[in-house]
């Protein structure tokens, strides 16, 4: 008797969700998925698969607009990201500079992916997302990222542009949103000066 009504209210509960929040909870199961790997490629500076994933307008701004990265070359300069949208390129520089390329992994749970899902609407199909950190290891209020997104003709989500530090006007606070990954403290050990654990 008692399974039955759990049973029946499990499933009152479920149904209690209009068809647009189920239509929204589909949606961004999708785009969670796809701004991770954005941001993933991002912060390793995959260029090659950022570019994929932008608009047609923020794969131009990429190929014309200085991205400057990190990566010093061994002229003192620093890498700019449109010299590595060609998979070659972008390889050779990997290859060449490894030691200067970050992998995301290293993060551990060290960062965070906030969602606005009030910005998605039948009307404006877009969804914007906020990360953090954005280049490097530590997180720091001023080294992060806004992902705004939004699906083609075909049904594809592409990125609006690469970098986007500037509060989107759909968004009234940087704060709001649902947390999709929630930022934890990698906890390191830590040695003495004698090396002991």
């Amino acid at each position: 008797m008692v399974v039955s009504l759990l049973f029946v209210v499990g499933c009152s509960s479920n149904g209690d969700a209009s068809p647009e929040e189920n239509e929204n909870a589909e949606v961004f199961n999708e785009t969670d998925e796809i701004v991770q790997e954005f941001y993933r490629a991002g912060f390793e500076l995959n260029i090659p698969k950022v570019y994929s994933m932008l608009s047609p307008e923020g794969q131009d701004k990429l190929e014309n607009e200085t991205y400057v990265t990190d990566v010093v070359k061994d002229n003192g300069d620093k890498l700019h990201a449109q010299d590595m949208i060609q998979e070659e390129d972008y390889q050779n520089y990997k290859d060449k500079y490894s030691d200067q390329f970050k992998d995301f992994d290293e993060l551990g749970d060290a960062y965070e992916i906030r969602r606005y899902d009030s910005v998605y609407s039948e009307d404006s199909k877009e969804i914007i997302y906020y990360v953090q950190p954005w280049t490097g290891f530590e997180f720091d209020d001023a080294d992060y990222n806004f992902i705004s997104m939004k699906q083609n003709q075909e049904g594809e989500w592409k990125v609006k542009e690469f970098v986007d530090s500037v509060l989107p006007d759909q968004v009234s606070d940087a704060e709001s949103g649902t947390i999709i990954h929630k930022y934890e403290e990698s906890e390191e050990s830590e040695d003495d000066e004698y090396g002991f654990e």
